[in-house]
């Protein structure tokens, strides 16, 4: 399995390289500025938190690293081993691709299947997705404006269901009046889900899970 502690520490190295402190890196990623901060990497209780998918990807946009150059830093490694050496578990290079059905922002609503999330009956798009399991994922693409500020029209949202959700997840929520809105988590009980305001400063919003259809966790974006 991948080292909690190496996925941290290449992190801090891309940080170091360009002279900012982990603070500085999330701030120039776009992410809250304490998201990296070695009091986020374990929980009061213990247990480790890891960088989501979507941190690692707006790192390396902000840096300029490629992810087979972080994956390196992560694990040091000579050529590719086999595909019999592999070991199961590990975050494949950027060539692994997975297939998962691609839908309209504007119409997220009306492709729900028997589970009350979007189907796979709509458009289907190959992208390439390390270390993500595709099963129960799918993708909305933006458009009129759906889902700003937080993306802009033409991005590609992967969203997982299922994907365990913590305070400062990026998520899509789906609401029962057919309206989305992309926001960071800030809670979830059974009665509600308590999202971050559209805008810098603007006051939390709090939705009744009655009044929510799903919500889904962002793992990964393409711009």
């Amino acid at each position: 399995m991948l080292s909690h502690e190496r996925i941290w520490s290449a992190i801090d190295h891309l940080a170091q390289r360009n002279n900012l402190t982990a603070s500085g890196l999330a701030r120039r990623a776009g992410l809250d500025a304490t998201s990296f901060n070695r009091s986020k990497r374990i929980s009061p209780d213990g247990r480790k938190r890891w960088p989501s998918t979507e941190s690692v990807s707006k790192v390396l946009a902000a840096t300029g690293a490629s992810l087979d150059e972080f994956l390196r830093l992560i694990e040091p490694r000579g050529p590719a081993p086999a595909p019999s050496a592999s070991r199961p578990g590990a975050i494949q290079p950027c060539e692994a691709r997975v297939t998962v059905p691609v839908i309209d922002s504007g119409s997220a609503a009306g492709h729900l299947g028997a589970n009350g999330l979007p189907g796979r009956g709509s458009v289907l798009q190959e992208m390439a997705l390390p270390g993500l399991d595709e099963d129960g994922c799918f993708a909305i693409e933006v458009r009129g404006g759906a889902l700003t500020p937080l993306y802009r029209e033409g991005d590609v949202l992967v969203l997982s269901p299922t994907a365990a959700m913590r305070e400062g997840d990026r998520v899509v929520t789906c609401l029962d009046g057919g309206g989305i809105l992309a926001a960071e988590l800030r809670r979830r009980t059974a009665r509600a889900a308590e999202l971050s305001g559209p805008l810098p400063g603007a006051p939390d919003r709090v939705i009744p899970a009655a009044e929510i259809a799903w919500m889904a966790r962002v793992m990964w974006v393409r711009h």
